[in-house]
């Protein structure tokens, strides 16, 4: 499930043994058909066309996407793995078999004092994997991620990166609870502070709480949860 609700970075866990480079070309077939269909189904009932023409182009060609894929343009790749992540899976897969949607899902701004502080650490492999999730990585040369269109960008990490990145958090930052004592403001814990004295069943929320530590404690929260299988990590960014 991907939320429309502004633009928002989400999470999934690739519920396979692969990478997603390999599932996409597992999948092509069906892919491309979705994609056919779906862009005939635009233009008879809406008369507009359905996503990018390149994109199309190519599609409406009998292609091997496993043997063209070294020789194809990285923008056509990138705009082709959006595609596949953000509309076919969420299209088609919504019991998440193919990839499983992971909580929490916020807004891009809600990270971007976190990746201040990501920058200003000077390690090079933390700014590299912090940056493959939050701006996105293209699968055709782990570069940045750059589609026809970047309506969505994806990023991704594979299980030995994404464990990396969680052990980088907690060296220079701490684990959550580590976090909120050394980066939230008195203010910030003291409005927790009363919204968990007010709640009922231990349920709260905390309208227009943004710490400038909580686009981390999303990324670990996100980690934390993937720590029993070695599956890879994928992000969509709007």
């Amino acid at each position: 499930m991907i939320t429309t609700m502004g633009q928002r970075i989400s999470f999934f866990k690739n519920n396979f043994n692969k990478g997603l480079k390999d599932l996409i070309f597992e999948n092509f077939s069906a892919f491309r058909q979705w994609h056919l269909d779906s862009a005939k189904s635009s233009m008879e009932d809406l008369n507009e066309p359905y996503g990018n023409e390149i994109l199309e182009n190519y599609l409406h060609q009998e292609n091997n996407l496993k043997k063209d894929f070294h020789k194809l343009d990285k923008r056509l790749i990138d705009e082709l793995t959006a595609k596949f992540v953000a509309d076919y899976c969420d299209t088609t897969d919504g019991e998440g078999k193919i990839l499983e949607f992971l909580e929490p899902s916020v807004n891009k701004w809600r990270y971007e004092a976190s990746t201040e502080m990501v920058m200003q650490t000077g390690d090079k492999d933390f700014v590299q994997f912090w940056n493959f999730l939050i701006r996105g990585r293209s699968l055709k040369d782990n570069a940045d991620f750059d589609s026809y269109s970047n309506d969505f960008k994806i990023g991704f990490l594979t299980f030995d990166e994404h464990q990396l990145l969680k052990a980088k958090i907690e060296l220079y930052f701490g684990n959550p609870e580590q976090l909120k004592h050394n980066f939230w403001t008195e203010e910030e814990k003291l409005k927790e502070q009363n919204a968990i004295k007010d709640s009922k069943n231990g349920t709260y929320s905390l309208s227009g709480h943004n710490p400038k530590s909580s686009g981390l404690e999303n990324v670990l929260q996100v980690l934390n949860q993937m720590t029993h299988e070695k599956n890879e990590l994928i992000t969509s960014i709007e």
